[in-house]
């Protein structure tokens, strides 16, 4: 069954957090981009490798826009001119698009799908774009096909030493007009309260980047699924739009990891408490023996027959179920 799902986040460097002991101070573009698509890159800017695991990722490809410099194409170098494009300590780096495949498709049927989607909804706007598309297992024992999508904020310019413009596009993120009639829209609405406000609210925020873009996935893969005779679809919109009445279902994320290794956790928690209860009884038996070692022997020889007896505290009764007599 084809499941919906697209999710934005801005990669920046702030941690979001204090850094830890030890720790990395700041996020790297570089770090994420080497995540995504499974190769080992180096950040010049930190004077480090990159490098993970993922034997999941079964395809990366970078698409830029028409007459693109040669360089934009190599991973490492591309992240690396945008590290240099940003100042400050906490700037935003790259946009990620995260969208799940539908499993109806073969693997060339799903990156051709998310090819022509990259390119036509954020390529052809001047965006560079860094896929990496994933299949690892699910918790249902199937695949999870999915794809990560890096895109740049500043658009190309080959006259600049970074090789990105001076400032980023923030028609990107919202455009002005857009933004303005969102904010009227929810203000009259907070004001008034009435349904065609409320009306005129979901309209404009329909508008937005973010809804246009779900939108736009959500048709560009029923297209997909209807093209290889799958009845499967897939909607864009919230339960109660689509007249479905249920509490909609967290993402597992994390948590399914948790899951599975809650079994093992719970085991080596039970002996880590064994462990600190039988060094304590120790402790306090030491602490007898300093006194008395001879009642320490006598109590002791005592602790199998007090065991017992406390165990019979606790044992039911055994009562025979009585039989109905004859009338």
């Amino acid at each position: 069954m084809a499941i919906y799902h697209l999710r934005l986040k801005v990669i920046s460097r702030s941690l979001g957090r204090a850094a830890r002991a030890g720790g990395p101070t700041r996020r790297s573009v570089v770090a994420a981009a080497a995540y995504r698509s499974g190769e080992r890159l180096y950040d010049v800017g930190q004077g480090k490798w990159f490098e993970f695991d993922k034997p999941d990722v079964i395809h990366t490809e970078i698409l830029a826009p028409a007459h693109s410099p040669g360089w934009v194409f190599d991973r490492h170098t591309l992240w690396n001119r945008v590290e240099r494009a940003e100042k400050r300590v906490d700037a935003q780096l790259a946009r990620e698009v995260e969208i799940t495949l539908p499993r109806e498709l073969s693997k060339d049927q799903q990156v051709t799908l998310v090819r022509a989607f990259v390119r036509e909804q954020f390529v052809s706007k001047g965006m560079v774009a860094d896929i990496g598309i994933h299949r690892p297992d699910a918790s249902d024992g199937q695949e999870q096909p999915h794809a990560h999508v890096m895109l740049t904020l500043r658009r190309l310019d080959v006259s600049s030493p970074t090789g990105f413009a001076s400032k980023k596009e923030r028609d990107w993120n919202e455009c002005p007009e857009v933004f303005r009639a969102v904010a009227e829209a929810r203000k009259r609405f907070n004001d008034t309260g009435l349904p065609q406000d409320k009306a005129a609210l979901d309209a404009a925020e329909a508008t937005r980047n973010v809804h246009v873009w779900r939108k736009n996935w959500a048709d560009y893969a029923n297209r997909s699924l209807a093209a290889v005779g799958s009845d499967a679809r897939i909607d864009h919109r919230t339960l109660e739009a689509q007249g479905i009445f249920r509490p909609p279902q967290r993402s597992l994320g994390i948590a399914r990891h948790i899951e599975n290794a809650y079994v093992y956790v719970k085991e080596r928690v039970t002996q880590w408490v064994a462990v600190k209860k039988r060094a304590a009884l120790y402790q306090e038996v030491e602490s007898y023996k300093l006194r008395d070692p001879v009642k320490i022997a006598e109590f002791i020889l005592r602790l199998p027959d007090m065991a017992e007896d406390f165990a019979a505290q606790f044992k039911r009764p055994q009562t025979i179920p009585e039989v109905p007599l004859d009338r």
